[in-house]
C-alpha cells in the first residue's frame, strides 16, 4: 500500500478530511534526518499491516519524560492478529529504554474499538485533560499579536 493510500485510510478511521501531505514529506517528517519523530511499521507477507508514529514529550510542571503517540493504524484485516498491539509493546519498549515516565496519546471520542483496545492494554483515559488546538489564522493571529 503506497503512503498516500495509508493516510486516506487513517482519515478514515478517524473520521479527519482526506489528507494534504504528500509521500515525500510524509517521510521526511516521520524518518528523514530532520525528522519530527520516529515511525515503526509492521509488515506481513501481504505488504504493511500498520503502523506508528510517536516523539518525546517533555512535562515541565510534573517532570515527566512520555512518549507521545501521534497514529497508531493496523489495516481492519490485521486488527484481530496482535498487530496493533506488537507495536504499542515495541514504543513501550522504546519508552522504558529512554527512562519515560509513560506513553500518551489522543483517541477520537467516536473510536469506540480503539478506547477498548487502548483499556484492554491497561491505558486510562484522562478525564481531567482536554485536548487543545490553535491552527490556521488563529494561530499567525497569536504569533503576529505584539510584534511591533
Amino acid at each position: 500500500m503506497r503512503s498516500s493510500a495509508w493516510r486516506r485510510a487513517l482519515g478514515l478511521a478517524v473520521g479527519d478530511p482526506r489528507p494534504v501531505l504528500d509521500g515525500q514529506l510524509l517521510l521526511e517528517w516521520a524518518i528523514g534526518q530532520d525528522r519530527w519523530g520516529d515511525c515503526l511499521v509492521a509488515q506481513g507477507e501481504s505488504g504493511l499491516l500498520g503502523y506508528v508514529l510517536f516523539c518525546r514529550r517533555f512535562e515541565a510542571h510534573t517532570a515527566q519524560r512520555r512518549l507521545w503517540i501521534a497514529d497508531l493504524f493496523v489495516r481492519p484485516e490485521a486488527r484481530a492478529a496482535g498487530v496493533g498491539q506488537h507495536l504499542m509493546q515495541e514504543v513501550a519498549r522504546r519508552a522504558i529504554a529512554q527512562a519515560c515516565d509513560g506513553l500518551v496519546w489522543d483517541v477520537w471520542r467516536e473510536n469506540r474499538s480503539g478506547e477498548a483496545f487502548y483499556r484492554k492494554l491497561g491505558a486510562a483515559a484522562i478525564a481531567e485533560v482536554a485536548p487543545y488546538e490553535l491552527t490556521g489564522a488563529a494561530l499567525a493571529a497569536l504569533a503576529a499579536a505584539g510584534e511591533g
